[in-house]
């Protein structure tokens, strides 16, 4: 039994369909490349008139089907909630998606206004760092700087978890959305800039960085290029010096 097949089975048990106007499928199974873990994305619209969502997983044969099931105005918060935050987890999925029923055409125009907010790549958005931020940025490098220096047993922890928000601070400076998960792949697969809309990193020295970062075996080799990251982030956003580091800011109380 094939997917279609699969989800076609999960769609005669579904419970709601007296109040579904449209399903859309999506996922890698639509986009390519699915692997042994890949699951089965499918959003069911519902009428306008509901006051209910819902979310779930279904075993089919072996195959995981994740559902979402939300009238059209919960899908547009969500493209709104994720486009103030820079990700474009839900409008990736709609655009790229395959619609299996449109009773009304909303499924058709929640695909429309998906490709509308991506196509306006944040450019409204204001991404600026302030000198609080920057100071985290240093205080997190001087951490691992001294940790790698002591031979911390945690190191390795600290170091990823501190890359993770480093490397979530630089995309937001450049307004790209950040997944970890995707990460590597933009820099390195052209399936998975594909599969996800992802466009290549503008800087190639950056990429490079993250690269190394990321999958260089020696710390001290990671710790070489994650400082040299850390200065680049700071040459985007104006520099920092941590001699004449101050932040005003009012009393919250």
């Amino acid at each position: 039994m094939n997917w279609e097949e699969k989800l076609n089975k999960f769609l005669e048990n579904w419970e709601y369909m007296d109040d579904t106007v449209g399903i859309l499928v999506c996922g890698s199974y639509v986009t390519g490349a699915p692997s042994s873990h890949s699951d089965l994305d499918v959003h069911t619209i519902l009428d306008s008139e509901v006051d209910y969502r819902e979310r779930g997983n279904k075993i089919i044969d072996g195959l995981l089907v994740e559902y979402f099931a939300n009238p059209a105005r919960q899908i547009l918060k969500y493209f709104k909630e994720d486009y103030e935050s820079i990700r474009t987890m839900s409008q990736v999925q709609f655009i790229t998606g395959k619609i299996l029923l449109d009773k009304t055409g909303e499924v058709q125009k929640l695909k429309d206004e998906a490709q509308k907010i991506f196509n306006k790549h944040f450019l409204d958005l204001d991404t600026n760092l302030n000198e609080l931020n920057k100071y985290g940025l240093w205080d997190m490098l001087d951490d691992l700087l001294d940790g790698l220096e002591n031979h911390r047993e945690d190191f390795d922890f600290l170091y990823y978890s501190n890359l993770d928000k480093l490397l979530s601070l630089y995309m937001k400076q450049i307004r790209f959305p950040y997944n970890k998960k995707t990460m590597l792949g933009n820099i390195t697969s052209e399936i998975v800039r594909n599969k996800y809309l992802l466009e290549e990193l503008p800087d190639l020295d950056v990429s490079r960085l993250i690269k190394n970062c990321i999958v260089l075996e020696s710390k001290e080799d990671r710790m070489k290029n994650y400082e040299l990251l850390t200065k680049k982030v700071f040459e985007l956003t104006g520099g920092f010096d941590i001699d004449t580091f101050k932040f005003k800011s009012p009393v919250d109380c």
